[in-house]
């Protein structure tokens, strides 16, 4: 598995494109999983290998090229046989440039590419990722589809500005307070948050603050100290949190997996995680 930038013309809207390949022979004696938890970056994947099954909550997906915007539950994601892609990591205000509705419908579930673009462009992608040589021809290759359909003007300057403001303040400040210095009421910035990420700032704030969290314990090694650092009451509210959202206690996420295929994913998360990318 690698890791790529952009290119200059993407760079705005994507933070990397990963691209995989594990054979069904390299995997354990189950088959490859992988558990992404929330974290407020979207993410588009074009497959050429077998099928993948997403589990979130109650629901089940069996499919191919998928989008999945804005998550506040985990997701459980397998391949029984060959897993091949391309992953796309958004900014997370940049999905919504690519996408010709609104990112509500993208939100805490998986949508089909087959039922947002045309079908014969989608299919035809991933026939040509199967026959191209080497991971940065597909990279390349997937890069010319987003061009074709990226919309500048869907850019939603507010949005950024507040969805920028969370993250540096690690979902700490108050939305009132940032719609204020955004010269906007909280109900516009409500309306325009849904459309452009898909949820209400405070559900994206809540995402971005207990990733913060966690981050801060990989510092101090203590999730006490962790807590206050981002904003929690005490360590009581953060396991609260993390248990509401990721579904288990903040020391089990800190675990690590023992499955190849997600150890290999949350590495290249770890590697790249809010870096200076998302506030070009």
């Amino acid at each position: 598995m690698a890791a790529f930038r952009p290119c200059l013309a993407l760079a705005p809207y994507i933070t990397e494109i990963y691209a995989y390949e594990i054979p069904a022979s390299a995997q354990l004696s189950t088959p490859g999983a992988l558990t992404l938890l929330p974290d407020g970056f979207p993410t588009m994947c074009f497959l050429y290998g077998d099928t993948l099954k997403a589990e979130h909550g109650e629901r089940t997906w069996l499919m191919r090229s998928a989008i999945c915007g804005f998550q506040g539950r985990p997701m459980r994601m397998s391949c029984a046989g060959f897993a091949a892609g391309l992953t796309v990591r958004f900014v997370p205000w940049g999905l919504a440039c690519f996408m010709p509705e609104s990112l509500e419908d993208a939100a805490h579930c998986r949508l089909d590419c087959r039922d947002v673009f045309a079908r014969s462009a989608v299919e035809g992608l991933e026939s040509e990722l199967f026959d191209l040589p080497t991971l940065l021809a597909r990279v390349r290759r997937v890069e010319a589809f987003l061009l074709a359909r990226l919309r500048p003007q869907a850019t939603d300057r507010l949005v950024q500005q507040v969805v920028r403001g969370i993250l540096q303040g690690d979902g700490a400040r108050g939305i009132r307070a940032m719609a204020s210095d955004a010269g906007a009421s909280e109900r516009t910035l409500e309306r325009r948050f849904r459309r452009a990420i898909g949820v209400p700032p405070k559900g994206f704030s809540r995402v971005t603050r207990l990733q913060s969290a966690l981050r801060h314990r990989e510092q101090t090694g203590s999730w006490a100290e962790s807590a206050i650092d981002a904003g929690y009451y005490d360590q009581a509210h953060l396991i609260r949190d993390a248990q509401e959202i990721f579904g288990v206690t903040p020391q089990t996420v800190a675990a690590p997996t023992q499955n190849d295929l997600a150890q290999g994913f949350q590495s290249l998360a770890r590697d790249t995680a809010l870096d200076s990318q998302i506030f070009r």
